[in-house]
């Protein structure tokens, strides 16, 4: 097969991209670094069609630096969270700060709103109570979540994050009765009391995302949701992403693969009654 040049240039410049970022002294949030980060994201557009994606990511170098630039992506997006996270706790203003300046604030306001209305249409008993797995110290899809009038629970691994992420709760939504939960979800007991879980992109890799699943699966009452935020195409250097087989045995009820950027794909599945 005849590769044509502006694939494997599109390649190059995705790597040279990757390694200018590493090259840098440290990870950090600044004006500089965040240019840098942009102008790499701009490479993974979702604008991109999927034959030239596939192409792409076929690509010998990009296969060689595709876990690197996930665990890139993955420490880049703690550091961004943690730096709007402790902003907004020492703000003034915290919705304010949240609503005007956060770039993604619409993003998760679309991307949420989205995801309540297709539950509400999937589910034929009414939606009640939720966890979030994944939540983070910005957990801003929890406090959607809560805005939307359902009862939600937090549960991270990671328990520095989860304590801020609750005091971002705190500083954005004070009358939040949100509970926060410091644990690994594959031991995490109680599943079955939940109507939806929703899972976080960055939560694992592929072969952990399998393991959660597999966990959710065994655990989860029949008839519950669950709502996968995953990637497609280049956005899948980014984060693992998850597949229909892999949602075995749920039943896959809704696909959303978006072309939008800043706005992730969605899987929605349901363990049979």
């Amino acid at each position: 097969m005849n590769i044509p040049h502006s694939v494997t240039t599109h390649a190059d410049l995705i790597a040279d991209g990757y390694k200018n970022i590493k090259a840098m002294s440290a990870l950090s949030i600044t004006p500089d670094s965040m240019v840098k980060f942009h102008g790499f994201l701009d490479l993974l557009s979702n604008e991109h069609g999927s034959e030239f994606a596939e192409h792409v990511l076929a690509q010998p170098q990009i296969q060689d630096i595709k876990p690197g630039i996930q665990q890139l992506f993955s420490q880049a997006s703690s550091l961004y969270e943690r730096h709007w996270a402790e902003r907004l706790v020492e703000s003034e203003d915290a919705l304010a700060l949240l609503t005007q300046e956060y770039p993604y604030y619409q993003h998760y306001e679309r991307a949420t709103t989205l995801e309540i209305s297709a539950i509400n249409s999937l589910s034929s008993d009414a939606v009640n109570r939720v966890l979030m797995v994944g939540s983070g110290a910005l957990p801003l899809t929890s406090l959607a979540l809560f805005n939307a009038g359902l009862a939600v629970d937090n549960l991270d691994i990671n328990q520095p994050d989860l304590l801020l992420g609750k005091s971002v709760c705190d500083a954005l939504q004070p009358d939040n009765q949100m509970a926060f939960i410091h644990n690994d979800v594959c031991v995490q007991e109680q599943l079955d009391q939940y109507d939806v879980i929703w899972l976080a992109a960055l939560v694992g890799d592929e072969k952990i995302k399998g393991k959660i699943i597999q966990h959710l699966f065994e655990n989860m009452r029949p008839g519950a949701h669950l709502v996968i935020r995953t990637a497609y195409n280049l956005r899948t250097l980014l984060y693992p992403s998850t597949n229909e087989q892999a949602l075995l045995p749920f039943q896959l009820k809704l696909k959303v693969q978006t072309y939008a950027d800043n706005f992730h794909s969605i899987l929605i599945a349901q363990k049979p009654e």
